[in-house]
């Protein structure tokens, strides 16, 4: 399958359904020299196995960064600026960004930013790194904020399922992408979401394949909301003492949850929020807020990053935004409250 995606003035095409082989079959790269940049992961899954699809001749170098999801940060940016320096800065390049969402957005920021001749191609390992090659405005982080923005859509986003994961923790985190889409666009998406993974196993047992192309028509109408959906109160989290006992994808989970409950006790629409969570439990999801994190504190943290000017989206209802707003005091106090009250009504 491959389609042109278009956004900001921007396009890319994606490929799905096929192999990353039989597209490299394709393609000639004479004379570019090919610079592979990776997370540590999935060097050591994958390199040998793409080696080989390169012609001997091909110069090929790797580059590889920490598997941390925040790898677009700006001592990484450093080192692999540092590292390409020791290259001939007259070759044409194709950098070849393959991992995880950080991987993505530091191929594309040094695909655009840098002075160097290149092409970029893109082949992210999961949904989550997949919908994040559709966002147009790509980030440097520093302190886990960003400091550094560039809008970039590469040549190419090629997504073989052959090379990913699709089990246990990365499973839930690539659902999450299409439960925030649910929210964002589509009460009916996210109806269907209910009725086809009704739990665990059948989430396991499952593809994604089937919702790719509503997914990637999700993100060229709203895929800034759909991206950011979350990221206000799970910068919250970041800046909370205890905080690092969350990891990042917790963060970002709980972040999307308080964003909706949040918008739901602001603008009283219907929605059955504590069956929603009981799903979610019944999928595995991690649903506690910790003992450890005050709920003042999280408040507090949240607010901080109010005050540097962030805001969220509040939806009217499911599938509609109502408009960008920042949280008030009583109503962030008011929704954690709702939100711990709601799961000790789950757990009895």
């Amino acid at each position: 399958m491959e389609l042109v995606y278009e956004k900001n003035q921007l396009q890319t095409t994606i490929i799905y359904g096929e192999t990353f082989a039989s597209q490299i079959k394709s393609a000639s790269f004479e004379p570019k020299h090919l610079f592979l940049i990776t997370n540590q992961r999935y060097y050591d899954l994958f390199s040998e196995k793409l080696i080989q699809l390169f012609d001997d001749k091909q110069e090929l170098d790797w580059y590889i960064c920490k598997n941390d999801s925040h790898c677009n940060n700006m001592n990484e940016l450093e080192s692999l600026l540092a590292f390409l320096a020791d290259f001939d800065q007259q070759q044409d390049f194709l950098f070849l960004g393959v991992g995880n969402e950080g991987v993505i957005q530091l191929t594309n920021f040094l695909h655009e930013t840098s002075v160097l001749n290149s092409n970029c191609w893109l082949l992210p390992l999961s949904i989550q790194s997949l919908s994040k090659s559709l966002i147009t405005d790509v980030h440097i982080e520093l302190k886990n904020h960003p400091v550094l923005q560039s809008s970039v859509l590469a040549e190419k986003i090629i997504y073989d399922r052959t090379l990913t994961s699709d089990y246990g923790e990365g499973k839930l985190v690539d659902f999450l992408v299409f439960i925030r889409c649910g929210l964002v666009c589509s009460h009916d998406f996210l109806r269907m979401l209910f009725k086809n993974y009704s739990d665990a196993t059948r989430l396991n047992q499952q593809s994604f394949n089937g919702m790719l192309d509503e997914m990637i028509g999700y993100y060229e109408k709203d895929g800034q909301t759909i991206d950011q959906f979350g990221h206000l109160f799970e910068q919250g989290f970041f800046e909370t003492t205890n905080g690092h006992l969350l990891s990042g994808h917790m963060k970002r989970f709980l972040g999307c949850l308080l964003q909706l409950l949040w918008s739901q006790e602001v603008n009283q629409f219907s929605f059955h929020y504590k069956n929603f969570i009981i799903w979610l439990i019944r999928l595995g999801f991690p649903v506690d807020f910790p003992e450890q994190i005050l709920v003042s504190d999280y408040v507090e943290g949240v607010l901080k990053c109010v005050d540097r000017g962030e805001k969220a989206a509040l939806l009217k209802e499911i599938g509609e935004l109502d408009r960008m707003q920042k949280p008030k005091t009583e109503d962030l106090l008011a929704t954690v409250e709702q939100y711990k009250t709601i799961l000790e009504e789950i757990r009895g």
